[in-house]
């Protein structure tokens, strides 16, 4: 037993010491598994599929650059998913500055209707979609952490202590964030 056991790296980074040993089907590997979720988790925060699209490129491409530079200390996916966070922060500042804030009308515009359950009529798909709008437009109002907080917890299953990490706060404070906005959500749709 004169061999060292390796410590076990967190999750992809693995992958991430292949490429940066000259693997470049490892890094196609890290898109592969991590762009459909980085995908969805950027458009449930922008509402806007094409920029959903152009953040995940640019995170990864981000990643690529800093491969290097990364010491295993958090998953993969939460320094993924931090770097995309700071993306879609500055677009929305910068659309905000520029007037034009990420809006409901993106939003409807992006999102396909589902299909209607058989047999319910032209009243029920409108209260079905009535009610979405009503959901998206509070979910919208909510302020951006407390949006962030709140779509990693429901959308991505994240737990608090990597919803912490991406946001770069402590677990107590995701845990305020997320009963504030759930309470936030409850005021506002019983009214």
């Amino acid at each position: 037993m004169s061999e060292k056991q390796k410590p076990e790296l967190p999750e992809g980074f693995s992958l991430l010491a292949e490429f940066n040993a000259g693997s470049g089907e490892a890094f196609s590997r890290i898109v592969d598994e991590h762009s459909a979720r980085l995908i969805n988790f950027l458009f449930r925060y922008t509402r806007d599929h094409a920029a959903a699209e152009d953040l995940a490129q640019e995170a990864f491409l981000r990643l690529y650059r800093s491969a290097s530079d990364l010491k295993p200390g958090a998953r993969l996916s939460t320094i993924l998913y931090r770097i995309a966070y700071n993306l879609a922060v500055d677009l929305s500042r910068r659309k905000k500055a520029r007037g034009g804030e990420l809006s409901l009308d993106a939003a409807a515009a992006a999102g396909a209707e589902p299909a209607a359950p058989a047999g319910s009529g032209p009243e029920a798909m409108y209260e079905r979609a009535r009610a979405r709008e009503k959901i998206e437009e509070a979910f919208l109002s909510l302020p951006a952490a407390q949006r962030l907080a709140l779509t990693l917890k429901v959308y991505e299953d994240r737990s608090y202590d990597e919803i912490a990490a991406v946001m770069e706060t402590s677990v107590s404070a995701v845990e305020s964030l997320l009963f504030r906005a759930r309470q936030s959500l409850a005021k506002k749709l019983n009214k």
